[in-house]
């Protein structure tokens, strides 16, 4: 649990065990994109951010970083936009949930590229990106530590697809080839000069460029996971996850 959270019972909410990196690796920052408007949600994020709605009591972004911070990653940077000044007011700087927290915050919507590329400055040399509505217990530590080339986390496709592997290495990354046997599952490990593949200005997709990218040049490498994870993207999903993680 987050320090200063109430512990709460069973289900998949408890993780196996509590691991830290080795000392003598450096944990890489988690890159948190939490800027999104929500608007499938309707009235729910209408003064909230979607990250912030409550599940059993607390913000559903507090699970998210938890999921990380039990697993020794406990720097964040929560890359924000829309009501990114509760997302502030709430964590402050990490420091009473045992975390350190630093933010970047859109001034207007910039996509996924735009947000990496204004946060640059808080990720360090090499950092883990995920997004703020996906909760997964992962051993993040382990795959930042096995992984020192950039890496994407996919699973089997159940409906539709945007990736291909060749072995351990994605081959393809296309958000309009639903037919592709994998889809990204909402996670990867990337060395910040990745960055320079996006445009220098302006809303862009970090997925389609940078991911296609260096699929097309046989830089990423991939690995296969599970799909047992939550998400609150649309009313149907939030209605799972709420049902599943307030009963744990």
């Amino acid at each position: 649990m987050l320090r200063g959270q109430r512990a709460e019972g069973g289900g998949q909410e408890k993780s196996d065990s509590s691991c830290a990196l080795p000392s003598a690796l450096s944990a890489p920052v988690v890159a948190v994109l939490c800027g999104g408007f929500g608007t499938r949600l309707g009235e729910l994020t209408r003064d909230v951010p979607k990250p912030m709605i409550e599940i059993g009591g607390r913000p559903y972004l507090e699970r998210v970083l938890e999921s990380f911070a039990e697993r020794g990653l406990r720097d964040f940077a929560l890359l924000s936009g829309y009501r990114g000044d509760v997302i502030e007011e709430h964590f402050g700087d990490g420091a009473r949930f045992g975390v350190r927290i630093a933010y970047s915050r859109e001034t207007e919507p910039l996509g996924t590229g735009g947000a990496i590329r204004e946060a640059r400055r808080l990720l360090g040399e090499r950092f883990l990106m995920t997004y703020a509505d996906v909760l997964r217990r992962f051993d993040y530590d382990r795959f930042v530590q096995q992984h020192r080339e950039n890496c994407l986390a996919v699973y089997p496709r159940i409906l539709t697809g945007n990736a291909d592997l060749d072995g351990d290495r994605v081959v393809r990354f296309d958000k309009r080839a639903p037919e592709l046997p994998y889809i990204d599952a909402g996670f990867s490990v990337l060395e910040v000069n990745t960055i320079d593949i996006l445009p220098p200005a302006g809303p862009c997709s970090f997925e389609e460029i940078v991911f296609s990218g260096l699929a097309q040049h046989g830089e990423l490498a991939g690995e296969i996971v599970n799909r047992d994870f939550f998400d609150i993207g649309t009313p149907e999903e939030l209605a799972r996850t709420r049902d599943a993680l307030e009963k744990s």
